[in-house]
């Protein structure tokens, strides 16, 4: 279990003693090193392998948790969200401060994780947004809408309803009001199957998996985000907010999903971007624009590396500059090659050197193809370029 492994390995071990003690193991193994001078530790790794089934899969699930939340991201929902910030900053490193939030600020980290998992979904397609008429600062009503949700599913799932409020950045630089109420639902029952410890044969093993939904609820915009996997219930779902969190009978009207603004770039934009984001350059490589007679034009750079030459310099060497900048032409599609430094790649654990952007006009990118902390980092700097719309 990797998980499992890089706690053992990363986390300090008074924390590590913490988070054992969540299985019920109390009493901590001392073995003995025979290196000068002599030392007694605690054998972490024996007291994980001396762990039932259970207890096992209680420590991943653990150790999975904090090790998501040491990245970049987390540490910085943490940084934002936990009230102890001295005791946070004492921790050695990432894996240290999201051990000890995870420990000492549950509700926290608990909230980290879930304003993480509504956030992820807007880099991909795993959410709607839909327009709710409903007054100003209105407070969804939890225990109206858990009994309904209960109705939804079916009667018999179990279902847990939790309802937080949080800031999210705007495109402007303000800070938006949020509500978002975070729905589990227990999942049909499937089998696990697992390698059997006492024969080199599979096991399967009945479990319930837990389905996870999010409503965004923003009262000064009257707008309702819905985050589900499933993309036929996200109108009923939505419906189902307004009538009985909200007690507005008005039905929703589903919203277009964010623009690109991909016009900018028919004239080169300022791609800005600073050393502590890692990035050592950022250009457009690639343009598609269409022509009011519906003709096509593909306009890319020739050079093997586009930060040494961009479509704007290769416009200008192929003498179809005119047409990109020409009014009546539209961009329908770009490309825009990010490079990093070799420290952020180490620093930051980039999966590459150079990472390609590729956008669709009037919604679509690749986004959802990316690391989690390369979709982050994308998403922030097309906020910041002013290449879509919140």
């Amino acid at each position: 279990m990797p998980h499992t492994q890089r706690i053992l390995n990363h986390v300090d071990e008074d924390l590590c003693l913490q988070l054992i003690a969540h299985t019920c193991i109390r009493k901590p193994v001392h073995i003995v090193s025979h290196e000068y001078p002599t030392t007694t530790r605690i054998d972490l790794e024996g007291q994980v392998r001396a762990f039932d089934k259970k207890q096992k899969r209680i420590f991943d699930d653990i150790a999975q948790r904090i090790d998501l939340m040491r990245d970049d991201v987390g540490q910085e929902l943490l940084g934002k969200l936990v009230e102890d910030q001295f005791a946070l900053q004492r921790q050695n490193g990432p894996f240290n401060q999201a051990a000890w939030a995870f420990l000492n600020e549950p509700a926290a980290f608990e909230q980290a994780e879930n304003e993480r998992f509504a956030d992820t979904a807007r880099y991909t397609n795993r959410w709607d947004s839909f327009r709710v008429l409903a007054p100003i600062d209105q407070v969804p009503d939890i225990d109206g809408l858990r009994e309904h949700l209960v109705t939804h599913f079916g009667g018999k799932d179990k279902v847990l309803v939790e309802l937080f409020e949080r800031h999210r950045p705007c495109i402007d630089g303000t800070l938006e009001h949020l509500m978002q109420v975070m729905v589990y639902r227990e999942g049909l029952p499937s089998l696990l199957k697992e390698v059997s410890e006492d024969k080199p044969v599979l096991k399967e093993t009945m479990v319930h998996p837990a389905r996870e939904y999010a409503f965004l609820w923003s009262p000064q915009r009257r707008e309702l985000e819905v985050v589900s996997r499933r993309k036929n219930d996200r109108e009923a779902l939505a419906t189902l907010f307004s009538e009985a969190g909200l007690s507005v009978k008005d039905p929703v009207s589903k919203l277009e999903r964010r623009p690109l603004n991909l016009q900018s770039l028919k004239h080169k934009p300022a791609l800005t971007f600073s050393r502590q984001e890692g990035i050592e350059s950022a250009d457009v490589a690639d343009v598609k624009i269409i022509a009011p007679s519906g003709a096509v034009y593909h306009i890319h750079s020739s050079a093997k590396k586009a930060h040494e030459k961009d479509v704007y310099q290769a416009a200008q060497e192929d003498d179809v500059a005119h047409i990109l900048t020409n009014p009546g032409t539209r961009v329908i599609e770009a490309s825009i090659a990010i490079r990093f430094h070799k420290s952020a790649m180490e620093r930051r654990a980039f999966s590459k050197r150079s990472m390609m952007l590729h956008l669709k006009y009037p919604g679509t990118s690749n986004l959802k193809n990316m690391t989690e902390m390369e979709r982050h980092l994308s998403w922030s700097k097309l906020r910041e370029w002013g290449l879509t719309y919140e």
